[in-house]
């Protein structure tokens, strides 16, 4: 893969992620739970949705994603 279709399916894949968090998070606030569960949760989603971009994103620098 040339490095332009790598950053191509980088942005799909940012385009994608964000909005599968943003529909997760939408659907967190809508379930009635106690606020420090729903932070909890809102948290996590966010941190898996960085991993995520991280891995995909890292082996395009040049560092070899775990």
């Amino acid at each position: 893969m040339t490095m332009i279709e790598s950053l191509v399916a980088l942005l799909i894949l940012v385009l994608v992620v964000g909005i599968v968090v943003w529909l997760v998070l939408w659907l967190i606030s809508e379930i009635p739970m106690p606020d420090p569960f729903g932070r909890i949760a809102r948290i996590l989603v966010i941190i898996i949705a960085v991993l995520i971009i991280l891995a995909r994103a890292l082996p395009l620098i040049g560092i070899s994603a775990l």
